[in-house]
């Protein structure tokens, strides 16, 4: 089975997504200059939405490189849905997963901003684990 040992931190990791998701979504906020999103930074409810986002970031750093990764094969199938349907979905990770690896990995810290920058994290995990047909 694909991920053994490993459903937890994907629940994890689409519990903290989605929480920071859904605060922002239900904050209302919509502002787009610089000087508007540094004042709704400092409000109570923006102080909140970056607690959240800082959550998801610490917890996505304190994992393995292997997860990180393993994250981020999920997370680009999910959002870009382009692979071969002829193919199982243990393959399938697997060209994702090397795929990942050939655009040059840079460091664990960069992978996880490229994830944690991605306001649909949560969707993207989800569609990707839907691709691979695993339930977590």
């Amino acid at each position: 089975m694909l991920f053994k040992g490993k459903e937890q931190i994907i629940r994890d990791v689409i519990y903290l997504a989605e929480s920071w998701k859904n605060l922002h979504d239900s904050s209302g906020f919509e502002g787009s200059s610089l000087k508007e999103i540094r004042e709704f930074e400092a409000t109570p409810t923006g102080r909140k939405i970056q607690a959240a986002e800082d959550a998801l970031y610490s917890y996505m750093m304190a994992l393995s490189v292997e997860d990180v990764k393993m994250l981020k094969a999920i997370m680009y199938l999910g959002r870009d849905r382009d692979y071969d349907k002829s193919l199982s979905p243990f393959e399938i990770y697997n060209d994702y997963f090397e795929y990942i690896g050939k655009g040059g990995w840079k460091s664990k810290e960069i992978g996880v901003n490229q994830m944690t920058e991605k306001m649909p994290l949560a969707n993207y995990l989800k569609s990707g684990l839907n691709i691979l047909e695993v339930v977590i």
